[in-house]
């Protein structure tokens, strides 16, 4: 007790010792240093909560795109794939063919690593290819309307009538009618629609896709007993840790996973 006592008044005499601009400085140092504590300790965290937060919705968004992938697997080759690498290839190969041949439809052959391997591709396929595998976004084009004043002879009335038409498909059923007597006046006009452009940003089915974006395990794909019934789970351990400027851990939750494919995102 006694040598606590003397280093304390040794202490105090020190301090009462140096000059204020000395003890001033000091106090600013300490002040400054108190505050990027306290701004560390706030905000720090909250940015390793994003980051966690950001990997658990990229495992998520790579397992719908997995099974994406298995859905357009089974409907076209009539069961899951298991390989991973395999299943990207296929739909890969499948999509591109459809992009350069829409007539790239029905039972084809598509050549896997030199082997062939028999498809069923259904029409409307690379459509439903296009807006899975890609970023829509709003595009405003100017659309030309063209209005045709149509005569027709009405029996009853027996009279000729005018009607309006807009566009050459609507125009081209006109022309068989036995009342048509002529088209006396053409109007031009135009418009802006909106339309959503999927071509703009597709993204390719890379390997990366396949794995967790944190741990670089691949995710895992198992068929029930009836090898109907796909399920595809994280695999990232409960608990993966990493550290975070020396004192604090990045802990990102399991993803969860995909079954029959309904996500179950509460942690496995």
């Amino acid at each position: 007790m006694d040598r606590l006592k003397a280093l304390w008044d040794a202490y105090r005499s020190w301090w009462q010792s140096l000059p204020d601009k000395v003890v001033a400085l000091i106090l600013d140092w300490l002040i400054v240093t108190a505050s990027l504590v306290l701004i560390a300790v706030i905000y720090i965290p909250q940015g390793i909560w994003a980051e966690e937060d950001s990997a658990t919705e990229r495992s998520r968004q790579r397992m719908i795109v997995i099974q994406d992938s298995q859905d357009f697997f089974h409907t076209i080759v009539g069961e899951y794939a298991l390989d991973g690498r395999f299943l990207f290839s296929m739909i890969s190969q499948a999509h591109d063919t459809l992009i350069g041949d829409s007539t790239f439809i029905g039972r084809q052959t598509i050549i896997i690593d030199g082997s062939p391997h028999a498809v069923n591709i259904p029409e409307g396929m690379g459509w439903r290819m296009d807006t899975t595998y890609s970023v829509g976004r709003p595009v405003r084009r100017e659309v030309l309307d063209t209005t045709y004043t149509v005569v027709l002879f009405d029996a009853e009335l027996a009279a000729n009538d005018t009607i309006y038409l807009v566009g050459v498909a609507a125009l081209s059923k006109i022309f068989d009618d036995p009342g048509y007597r002529g088209i006396p006046d053409t109007a031009y006009s135009s418009h802006t629609e909106v339309i959503t452009d999927y071509t703009w940003n597709r993204y390719r089915l890379s390997a990366d896709l396949l794995l967790n974006p944190v741990s670089g395990e691949p995710f895992r794909m198992d068929l029930d007993s009836t090898l109907s019934e796909l399920t595809i789970t994280d695999p990232l351990s409960f608990d993966h840790s990493e550290r975070r400027y020396l004192f604090f851990s990045f802990k990102p939750p399991n993803a969860g996973r995909i079954v029959a494919g309904d996500p179950s995102w509460k942690g496995n």
